[in-house]
């Protein structure tokens, strides 16, 4: 019997394997996903400008622009720019430009050499602001009566986006874009709202899809939707995906997208990072730091075939706070 409806998904044919860069960028699932990769022997870009939802918000972010410092907020010493995660702040505006400039800069120099770029929508829906008389991408909770809140078009997305693709593939042929449309429901809006949102955006990219080889469409938004459909897969705010709808949603990934050479070093990554987390009782603490000896042991040898940095950075930070 089956107990739900399953997603079909046609594996890549180009893969993520040890050494690959991939950069990803847009909501808190983008995040999520690139969480996940930090664990791998891969080069890895998450989230340089901070959680962004609106596809166009995540577009003028892609692209070094000049920024203007009359348009910084400033909220109880701390500036902001509308463009941007508050996670760019800093307690003077030029400390912010530099800042964001810096980011802009390893972002676009990731970007010729990536083979990966993987951007999350969220909502299609923005915030004019009257004062700057253009959408931005985040509010910094300012007065609601600053701002409009407006409905992408499907042109106003597919337009930037079909630019923005012909001109990174000239530059980088080797880039394959995944595009996503998150599963988190943006409740705020009204669910009724929330279902144009997510359908415009699923428009969106399935046109582009279509429209370039380059592109792809990873169903995690379907997969939420109809694989799990289940209040079981969600946290309590019953609106996120809870821990195991990520993980499956994370094993219908990877198995697309990672090469096998990776899905084994996972495997025997995430068995080591289990080992690193366990709570082991005082009496066995040498017993313990002796396992983590050895292992530190197998990873430090020439001939694995990949970059054993960051696991060896993470055995080694557990061995010093123990010892």
């Amino acid at each position: 019997m089956q107990f739900s409806t399953p997603i079909p998904i046609p594996e890549s044919t180009q893969k993520i394997i040890p050494s690959s860069s991939v950069i990803s960028l847009g909501s808190c699932f983008a995040e999520n996903m690139g969480k996940r990769m930090e664990s791998l022997p891969i080069n890895i870009l998450n989230q340089p400008f901070g959680t962004l939802f609106h596809p166009n918000a995540i577009l003028k972010a892609l692209q070094t622009e000049k920024l203007s410092p009359i348009e910084l907020i400033n909220q109880q010493g701390i500036w902001l720019h509308p463009d941007y995660h508050s996670s760019l702040c800093a307690a003077d505006p030029s400390d912010l430009m530099e800042l964001i400039q810096q980011r802009q800069q390893i972002v676009k120099k990731s970007l010729a050499q990536s083979q990966f770029l993987l951007i999350t929508w969220g909502t299609a829906y923005y915030y004019w602001d009257k004062k700057l008389k253009r959408p931005i991408a985040n509010c910094h909770k300012q007065a609601a009566n600053a701002f409009e809140k407006r409905l992408s078009t499907l042109d106003e997305i597919i337009v930037p986006y079909q630019e923005f693709i012909q001109k990174i593939i000239k530059k980088n042929p080797d880039l394959r874009i995944i595009l996503t449309v998150s599963p988190v429901r943006h409740t705020k809006d009204g669910m009724p709202e929330n279902a144009v949102s997510k359908a415009l955006l699923r428009l969106a990219a399935e046109t582009l899809k279509n429209n370039h080889e380059q592109v792809d469409y990873f169903p995690a938004f379907e997969i939420m939707m109809d694989e799990l459909r289940d209040y079981r897969f969600y946290a309590a705010d019953m609106i996120h995906p809870n821990e195991t709808a990520e993980e499956y949603i994370w094993e219908k990934f990877s198995t697309c997208y990672c090469s096998p050479a990776l899905l084994q070093i996972e495997k025997k990554w995430k068995s080591v990072f289990q080992t690193l987390g366990h709570q082991f009782h005082p009496a066995k603490k040498a017993l313990y730091l002796q396992s983590l000896e050895q292992c530190k042991s197998e990873f430090s040898k020439s001939n694995l075939g990949y970059d054993t940095h960051k696991i060896l950075q993470a055995i080694q930070a557990r061995i010093l706070s123990i010892s």
